[in-house]
């Protein structure tokens, strides 16, 4: 054999050995930076791999582990530059009859973006949230029984998320956790139903005389008084609306220029499933344009503010127990109840 044959053959079968290593080094990067190679179905089929990456902000593998107490851990990581970290945490619990309007801390609110429909939840802006199985399943897989129902809710323990994504991927986990447990709803429409998050509002100064978009809702004793009034919306009306009032401080006049907490929290629920939750709590009830109707208040009668007799002074404000009445009453008339 020439030398010359002989050195052909070594630079072809160095081009070969080259061309197989790369193969692997890609295959490698593939399968430990990308979602390609990795599991179709994560948490014992609740969502798709694909699904739960397009949750997550930036790229990666993402992988799932269902934990001892039946919640799923959902992870997303990888060596290459541009792949991100990222950690959510879903988890099945059981809750009070009265979720998510228990006196202690209401669950869903105007600051939350409003997930309607068949499964309905509340998220923060962030993606911070929960999903309402339906009411017939129960304490279905929750690791304490607290009630009679269960929520599916869903934590960012590391990294971004997309918030909208992230209710896709939660309200399918729910769905999917009830279809387990036999108690999934009948109506196949539901499965099907779009899971766009109503996005709550920015907080703005109220209308005096139009406080939370309601036509003769004001809470001042003179229109200028409702000046300091601040709300924030979120929802739907045909079917769960959302409205907090805080006070903005500095329209007050006086030195403390701190905001606070919201003194007062109203809804109208409309959803069926959030219907025995307002029933719980012994809302308010009509029935307008033929639907049942609650009108929920939790009313913190101006304790966080305003605090002193000179804030309440400045902000002129009706007595507290006059807020629930206003509000029920404009909204009464605003869906034309019975």
């Amino acid at each position: 054999m020439s030398t010359e044959t002989s050195g052909k053959r070594r630079r072809a079968w160095l081009v070969t050995a080259g061309v197989c290593a790369l193969a692997v080094v890609a295959g490698v990067t593939v399968a430990t930076n990308t979602n390609v190679l990795g599991p179709r179905d994560l948490c014992d089929g609740w969502f798709s791999g694909e699904d739960a990456g397009n949750s997550l902000d930036g790229f990666g593998r993402v992988t799932g582990s269902i934990d001892n107490l039946g919640g799923c851990t959902v992870e997303q990581s990888g060596w290459l530059p541009g792949t991100t970290d990222a950690k959510i945490r879903l988890s099945a619990t059981s809750v009070t009859p009265a979720h998510p309007f228990s006196r202690s801390e209401w669950k869903a609110s105007g600051a939350q973006n409003i997930l309607p429909g068949g499964l309905p939840g509340a998220f923060d802006a962030y993606g911070n949230g929960w999903v309402a199985l339906p009411s017939g399943c129960g304490p279905v897989g929750a690791a304490w029984a607290k009630g009679d129902h269960t929520i599916l809710s869903v934590a960012i323990k590391q990294g971004d998320a997309d918030p909208a994504e992230l209710a896709r991927l939660t309200r399918a986990a729910a769905f999917e956790l009830a279809a387990d447990h036999d108690c999934a709803p009948a109506d196949s429409s539901t499965r099907n139903a779009s899971a766009d998050l109503i996005q709550a509002s920015a907080p703005a100064r109220s209308d005096p005389a139009t406080v939370c978009g309601l036509d003769g809702f004001s809470l001042g004793a003179e229109a200028p008084a409702a000046r300091p009034l601040r709300e924030q919306t979120s929802g739907s009306r045909d079917d769960a609306w959302f409205c907090d009032l805080s006070l903005y401080q500095p329209a007050t006049g006086l030195p403390r220029d701190d905001d606070r907490e919201p003194f007062a929290r109203l809804a109208v629920i409309r959803n069926p499933e959030l219907l025995p939750a307002a029933k719980e709590r012994r809302f308010d009830h009509a029935v307008c344009g033929g639907k049942e109707t609650y009108f929920a208040t939790e009313i913190a009668d101006y304790v966080y503010s305003p605090d002193t007799p000179e804030e309440k002074a400045a902000a002129t404000l009706v007595k507290a127990s006059d807020v629930q009445n206003r509000f029920t009453a404009a909204a009464r008339k605003a869906l034309a109840c019975d």
